[in-house]
């Protein structure tokens, strides 16, 4: 039987603390390394230049509750703006876990009971 490659995140950690994911997002990840950019040269060969990017994810649609101050844990995160251990779960089980920084806006949906997170850091890997 197949294992599964893609579908839902099945648990996402944010500086210790275990949030629950909303299903049907489309969350974005990748492992820190490098970018490359290659172009023609004027005799006709290559010119790359490799700019190094951050590992992490974006997009995370994470369900929020109000009554554990789940809003204000992760804007106190941010201020601090200190990495913290974050991991994410697949849903074939796969765990991809790094020391990341969040980025961006927390800004929470009343419609949704959820905010949408993003969090990048120099090393973002499979354990």
């Amino acid at each position: 039987m197949a294992k599964a490659r893609a579908g839902d995140i099945r648990q996402i950690i944010i500086y210790d603390r275990e949030f629950d994911p909303k299903v049907g997002g489309a969350v974005t990840y990748r492992l820190a390394g490098y970018e490359n950019e290659t172009e023609a040269t004027g005799n006709g060969g290559e010119h790359t230049t490799q700019t190094r990017k951050l590992g992490g994810f974006e997009a995370a649609e994470i369900s929020l509750d109000p009554t554990n101050g789940d809003l204000e844990f992760l804007q106190e995160k941010a201020n601090t703006g200190e990495p913290g251990n974050c991991s994410m779960t697949l849903v074939n089980g796969t765990t991809y876990a790094g020391n990341l920084t969040l980025q961006g806006a927390i800004d929470a949906a009343t419609d949704s009971g959820s905010a949408e997170i993003a969090a990048l850091g120099a090393k973002f890997e499979q354990i």
